[in-house]
C-alpha cells in the first residue's frame, strides 16, 4: 500500500514544474553555523545542462526533489559520462533525523535502488558502468547520513577562497571575445590536464569570461558569474555581529549585505607560467568591470596552486570560517583501481555548481 502510494507521488521531468521551483526557492543551504538562501534559483535552473528533475508531489506541492544532470567530465586522463546531483532538497517530513538511519523506509529503499542503476530509473533499470557525484557539507548531518545510506563514498574535499575589495580599481581586463574562445579553452584544458571532473559546460556563459593580456597575448582568465544570496546566519559571535550590523556600516555593507549579498562565483581560472603576479590585477579588474566587491574561488584541498600566488585576499577571507566540503561519489561497476586513481587526482570545481 505504501509502495503504491509512493509511486503515485514520484514523477520525472526534464523541465522543472512550478512546485519544484517553489521548493528550491524556499530551501536554505548550509548548516546551523552558516545558512543562506539562493535568490536567483529560477535563472540558474534555466542554465542547467541536461537536467532531470525527480520529485515527490502531493496536492500540487513538491515535498522533495533530486535533480540529476548528465555531464561529460575528465576522468583518469580520458572523457567519461557522469551524473551530477545538482539539487537534493526535501521537506522536513522526509529529511529524517540527524542520527544515522538504517534506511529501511520505502523512501530510502527507492533512492538506494535509483542510485544502483545507471539510468536513475528503478522501474526500467539499467545496470551499466556509471558515476554519480555531489558535494555535501559534513556538518549537515542529515545530508551526510543520507549520502552514506545510499552507498556514496568521500573522494575528496574543497575549500573556498574569498577575494574582496571595497573600492576595486579598473584594470586592463576585458570580456573574452567569441573569436578567442577556442584559444582560451585550450589554455584552460592544459591548465587542468591533471584534474578529474573537468567540464567546459559552464565556461563562457552569459559573456562572463574575463581575460587579461600582456603585449597582446592572453595570459590569464576567469569565468565570473553574478550571484544573489540572502545570508540567514553566520558562525560565531563575529558572525552574529556581522549579520546584525553589516548593513549599517557603509564600507562593510559593500562587502557583506546579509539581505542582498551579491558576489561573483568563479571557475576556469588559469594563468600562463610567469604571469602569476597578474592574478590580483585580473581579479580586481573583474570586480571593477562587473561592479561587484567580492568573488569566491572553489579549490580542491589537494590543489595548492592558489596558496602559492602572491595575493592579498582581503577582508572577507580574513573574517570567514574556512570549512571543508566533501566531494562524494557512487561508483557503479568501477574497478577499485580506477576509483583509487580518481581519488588521488585533484578535482575541478565549478562555481556555477556551488551556487
Amino acid at each position: 500500500m505504501l509502495e503504491e502510494r509512493f509511486n503515485r507521488l514520484i514523477k520525472q521531468d526534464t523541465i522543472p514544474p512550478e512546485s519544484v521551483l517553489k521548493l528550491l526557492e524556499q530551501t536554505c543551504i548550509g548548516t546551523k553555523g552558516t545558512l543562506y538562501q539562493l535568490l536567483d534559483t529560477r535563472e540558474k535552473i534555466g542554465r542547467l545542462s541536461k537536467p532531470h528533475f525527480i520529485y515527490l508531489e502531493r496536492n500540487q506541492k513538491a515535498i522533495g526533489t533530486v535533480t540529476i544532470c548528465e555531464r561529460e567530465i575528465s576522468l583518469n586522463q580520458s572523457t567519461s559520462s557522469s551524473l551530477y546531483i545538482r539539487y537534493f532538497a526535501f521537506d522536513q517530513l522526509f529529511q529524517g533525523s540527524t542520527t544515522k538511519s538504517r534506511g529501511q523506509s520505502y523512501f530510502h529503499r527507492y533512492f538506494q535502488s535509483l542510485f544502483d542503476t545507471s539510468n536513475f530509473n528503478p522501474q526500467q533499470a539499467k545496470y551499466e558502468k556509471q558515476l554519480y557525484w555531489a558535494f555535501i557539507d559534513p556538518e549537515n548531518a542529515r545530508s551526510f547520513n543520507m549520502n552514506e545510506n545510499f552507498g556514496f563514498r568521500t573522494i575528496g574535499s574543497f575549500k573556498t577562497k574569498a577575494f574582496s575589495r571595497v573600492n576595486p580599481k579598473k584594470r586592463n581586463v576585458e570580456r573574452l571575445k567569441k573569436s578567442d574562445e577556442q584559444e582560451v579553452l585550450k589554455a584552460i584544458q592544459h591548465f587542468y590536464r591533471r584534474f578529474n571532473f573537468f567540464s567546459p559546460i559552464h565556461l563562457f556563459e552569459e559573456n562572463n569570461y574575463f581575460v587579461l593580456r600582456h603585449q597582446g597575448e592572453i595570459v590569464c582568465g576567469i569565468q565570473a558569474n553574478p550571484v544573489h544570496w540572502r545570508i540567514k546566519s553566520l558562525p560565531g559571535l563575529m558572525g552574529k555581529i556581522m549579520l546584525r550590523y553589516a548593513s549599517y556600516i557603509p564600507r562593510i555593507r559593500k562587502l557583506i549585505n546579509p539581505r542582498h549579498h551579491r558576489f561573483l562565483a568563479t571557475e576556469g581560472l588559469f594563468w600562463k607560467d610567469g604571469f602569476e603576479h597578474l592574478i590580483t590585477e585580473l581579479l580586481e579588474g573583474v570586480l571593477a568591470e562587473t561592479n561587484h566587491h567580492s568573488l569566491l574561488i572553489w579549490t580542491d584541498t589537494q590543489n595548492t596552486t592558489l596558496e602559492r600566488l602572491p595575493i592579498k585576499w582581503g577582508f572577507i577571507q580574513q573574517m570567514k570560517t574556512d570549512n571543508e566540503v566533501k566531494i562524494v561519489a557512487k561508483f557503479n561497476s568501477f574497478e577499485e583501481e580506477e576509483i583509487e586513481q580518481i581519488i588521488k587526482q585533484p578535482k575541478y570545481l565549478s562555481g556555477f555548481d556551488m551556487t
